[in-house]
């Protein structure tokens, strides 16, 4: 699945928290971008 930059690099984000790996940060991304989209451009802002 080709993604944009910027979720690219929330998933990317995601993935330095412990215990998160490529699968477990694209759900949460998916998950932010469907429920809270405001919540989800702040994480990738403070990447």
């Amino acid at each position: 699945m080709k993604l944009s930059p910027s979720i690219e690099a929330l998933i990317e984000g995601l993935r330095h928290l412990p215990g998160v790996g490529p699968k477990s940060a694209q759900r949460m991304t998916l998950h932010l971008l469907e429920r809270d989209r405001e919540g989800a451009q702040e994480i990738r802002r403070s990447y």
